[in-house]
């Protein structure tokens, strides 16, 4: 019996984290996959060499017409692979439209990963992908719902819920706190979080997991505010890339996750609005409890996985975390919908249907 002959493709740069769910749901269906990237994705990703068949490695940093030219090399190479069906894991964009543009006739299917339901009500651009594109994935049943109000396309949900694991056993500290991501006020509330840990007890350690970029006034404002509120010492940040072994032994090690989005502020424009944080996925992945503000009780989803807070209760409600994280990581384990399993079968079945 043939394989199905399957590309991923992600040329954007970012969202690999999604893409491990995907590999390891299509090798599950015994399917060729031929990944389709660039060469920082496949650096920054070691345990992707193992499950694809092949990789085409792409650069899309030159000019206008260096990127006309890429996606015409990809396009050819795609056709070349005998691809039966093609996912794009970062669907929008005006050079996934020149992509899906020439395939328009083509009898290969596209299937789609959209990352903000945005891109349904607003995008021009998308509508044009959309030419081609039958079909749409999102990364919770919150935004498909939301999506679904926006467009006629074939919608499902999925976590994407593989990570790597630690190499190694970590002892799980009870006072670490982890936010996902950089230093950076798009994204999260970094006014709030000052707010939140200088009322919290001094024995908490806080870490910002991703890069942060000590040569943006935001960065270099954060941490002066950290020394004026004497936080400097509990804070902890990069200022380079957090390699795949770190960045699963800092999660493996905490007892809870901020995810940092509070109404009124930047981050609350998209976050639990159009989209996830990132901090979601690996959660559910890794059974880490989350401290959400209330004002998004309203995923429903995810009530399983969090305890919710206000500015004014949030000593308690995180000591309340701590005390009860045994438990809270017991319900995440019985939820169904957290199950890596489940997960992947969800997203073959509809990608492969």
């Amino acid at each position: 019996m043939n394989k199905k002959r399957i590309a991923l493709v992600e040329i954007g740069g970012s969202h690999d984290e999604c893409l491990l769910t995907q590999m390891y749901a299509l090798k599950d269906q015994n399917c060729w996959i031929e990944l389709f990237t660039t060469a920082e994705i496949i650096e920054r990703n070691p345990l992707f060499t193992a499950l694809i068949d092949t990789v085409h490695l792409f650069d899309f940093q030159g000019t206008k017409t260096d990127k006309k030219s890429e996606v015409s090399r990809l396009w050819r190479q795609i056709k070349e692979s005998q691809i039966e069906k093609v996912v794009l894991n970062t669907a929008q964009g005006k050079t996934i439209w020149r992509l899906v543009f020439k395939a328009l006739n083509s009898k290969i299917a596209f299937v789609g990963v959209i990352h903000t339901s945005r891109m349904f009500k607003e995008s021009f651009t998308q509508k044009l992908i959309s030419l081609k594109i039958k079909k749409y994935l999102v990364l919770s049943d919150f935004i498909k719902k939301d999506s679904q109000s926006n467009t006629k396309k074939a919608i499902e949900f999925f976590y994407p819920l593989d990570f790597p694991k630690p190499l190694k056993a970590i002892d799980r500290n009870p006072k670490h706190v982890v936010i996902i991501g950089g230093v950076e006020t798009r994204r999260k509330d970094l006014d709030g979080f000052l707010k939140l840990a200088s009322r919290a007890s001094k024995e908490f350690r806080w870490t910002f997991l991703g890069k942060s970029d000590a040569q943006k006034v935001e960065v270099k404002q954060f941490i002066e505010n950290l020394h004026e509120k004497g936080l400097s010492d509990r804070v902890r940040y990069f200022d380079g890339f957090v390699d795949q072994a770190e960045f699963v032994e800092t999660i493996a090690s905490a007892s809870c996750i901020l995810p940092l989005v509070h109404p009124n502020t930047p981050s609350a424009d998209q976050y639990f609005r159009n989209q996830i944080p990132g901090a979601m996925n690996v959660s559910l992945s890794f059974k880490v409890p989350m401290l959400i503000h209330e004002q998004y009780a309203n995923w429903t989803e995810i009530e399983d996985a969090a305890v919710y807070y206000t500015f004014e209760n949030f000593p308690e409600q995180l000591d309340r975390l701590i005390a009860n994280f045994e438990s809270l990581r017991e319900k995440m384990e019985a939820q169904e919908n957290f199950n890596t399993e489940v997960q992947r079968k969800r997203y073959s079945d509809f990608i492969l249907g």
